[in-house]
């Protein structure tokens, strides 16, 4: 076995002193009443009927209490250990008990005859016997009745060997019977130990095994969640938190082809912060980061519906992608998303088109048709703001969208 629980000891005490109880209400008490049937029968015609009765009452009514006892202790503990009175109520009933067959046997010997004294005899005997089966779980407790009840009878048996002729035999019988039966009870008993064990380690092996799916099943969420996490960082360019070129092309064709056949136009805005290299050398690529990442910002807030997107598509150069957008709408945007960057007021001395940061703007806008790519989209939108750079930058210029033909 690869895996085995380690049982505490009171665990298997507990779980065995429930399955004694369980055995004892019903079996252990079930032969309890034969033998007093029989007993009482054997004595209803030698003593006096009443004192039969008397005494075959109060054993029913010591054994239907016994029962009821072991009943509401079953109904409300199941953690027996918690209980030591448990136990020892066990090993002082099994006296109480053993001594009661053991008393009668000796009470019925100057009443009956040679037969039926020895029958009585008999009948304790095979009380002793049956109950091994039930009460051998506690070992302790089945030991304590035999010595009370065949050990009571041998020694009698023993004491007063002259008085019937087979006393001595029956003496020597019940003491051979004992001790068999203490060694049945040694076997039996250890039997029992290791099948509870074994019961309680397989219990916890299967809660353990439950827990360790549960937790297998919280891990492996984490780590959907965590693949999930690290796809969408691969899609995200880290800087300006705006989409990269990869996070582009995962989600433009959906878009694309959702435009097309609904057969609404689209528009792409690619921008270009201007003089952005002699920027950096004026005032260090921390501050260019900085000035990258307030114009990220503004695009992130441009971009706040179904469908739209801005991505930085390497350097200082980034696109805004709009579904539903016709050329008027576009350049309108286009206008807005260039007054808020010169209203960011950021310093740039060396600029050679104001003395802030400036962007220049290209623009498309088209209704696209099946044979339109993206890449035709965005090299029109290239083209566009090649133009705005080279008539004096901070400015917007539509392009027009040129789709291939098929040779």
């Amino acid at each position: 076995m690869l895996y085995q629980r380690r049982i505490a000891d009171n665990q298997v005490l507990s779980a065995k002193l429930e399955l004694h109880l369980r055995g004892s209400r019903y079996a252990g008490v079930g032969t309890q009443l034969l033998g007093i049937v029989s007993l009482g029968l054997a004595g209803f015609y030698s003593l006096d009927p009443e004192v039969m009765l008397t005494w075959a009452t109060s054993l029913l009514l010591l054994n239907f209490w016994w029962s009821r006892r072991i009943n509401r202790t079953l109904q409300t503990s199941r953690h027996f250990t918690q209980r030591p009175s448990v136990f020892n109520e066990l090993i002082v009933h099994a006296a109480v008990s053993g001594a009661i067959w053991g008393g009668t046997v000796i009470w019925l010997d100057g009443y009956l005859s040679d037969l039926i004294f020895y029958l009585c005899v008999c009948v304790v005997a095979v009380i002793s016997v049956v109950t091994i089966a039930v009460s051998v779980v506690i070992r302790q407790a089945y030991l304590t009745q035999l010595i009370f009840s065949l050990g009571t009878v041998a020694c009698w048996l023993a004491w007063h060997a002259n008085e019937r002729p087979f006393n001595a035999g029956f003496a020597v019988l019940l003491v051979g019977l004992s001790m068999f039966l203490i060694v049945a009870s040694e076997w039996m008993s250890r039997a029992f130990s290791e099948m509870v064990e074994t019961s309680l380690e397989r219990a916890a092996m299967s809660k353990d095994l439950a827990s360790l799916s549960d937790s297998l099943k919280t891990r492996n969420l984490q780590l959907q969640d965590a693949r999930r996490q690290l796809a969408e960082q691969a899609t995200i360019d880290e800087m300006t938190g705006l989409r990269n070129r990869r996070g582009v092309n995962i989600i433009i064709n959906d878009e694309l082809a959702r435009m097309k056949r609904l057969q609404l136009p689209i528009a792409l805005i690619a921008l270009d912060v201007d003089h952005f290299k002699t920027y950096n050398d004026t005032y260090g690529h921390p501050a260019g980061d900085l000035v990258l990442q307030r114009i990220s910002t503004v695009m992130l807030e441009m971009t706040s519906r179904a469908g739209e997107f801005a991505a930085r598509m390497g350097g200082e150069e980034f696109v805004i992608f709009y579904p539903a957008a016709n050329r008027s709408t576009a350049l309108e945007v286009a206008e807005e998303l260039r007054r808020r960057i010169v209203e960011l007021d950021i310093p740039h001395e060396k600029s050679l088109t104001a003395p802030h940061v400036t962007i220049s703007i290209g623009v498309v806008s088209c209704v696209p048709d099946w044979e339109l790519e993206f890449d035709v989209l965005l090299k029109a939108s290239d083209d566009a703001l090649y133009l705005s750079k080279t008539n004096g930058r901070n400015r917007i210029t539509f392009g027009e969208v040129n789709v291939p033909e098929e040779s």
